[in-house]
């Protein structure tokens, strides 16, 4: 019941995130029958210049949903695909919805100097086991 829960809250918020971005909205085909477990969520700022914030690093495979509230800059994701398990880079630009699967690794990188800002808050579930 408590995962229930969790599911519907994190969908009452990606809704009200995506009423709120709609010009910038992306995501991936996702059986949501495959959903195992809730793992965490979060939020944080990324700063240009830094090194990426890892956010998944093991041999699971996720379901991630972020959203960038705000940013003066683009966003590089680093992750791998759940198909081939390679790596893949996405550039994001800007504030928007995006949903993801990925194989074990998923980072996020701000581009540009110090002076450049993004924030963004995520949620991650684990997918069940093949």
């Amino acid at each position: 019941m408590k995962f229930q829960a969790r599911v519907a809250t994190t969908l009452a918020l990606l809704y009200a995130g995506i009423s709120v971005l709609p010009g910038n909205v992306c995501a991936q085909v996702i059986d949501f029958s495959q959903i195992d477990a809730f793992e965490s969520m979060g939020t944080g700022t990324l700063r240009g210049a830094s090194p990426p914030k890892t956010i998944v690093d093991d041999d699971e495979r996720h379901t991630i949903f972020m959203t960038i509230w705000e940013a003066d800059t683009d966003t590089k994701a680093y992750w791998k695909s759940l198909a081939d398990n390679l790596p893949r880079t996405t550039i994001i630009s800007g504030p928007g919805v995006h949903a993801l699967q990925t194989a074990g690794e998923f980072r996020l990188e701000a581009q540009g100097d110090a002076t450049h800002t993004v924030k963004y808050g995520y949620v991650l579930l684990r997918l069940r086991k093949q």
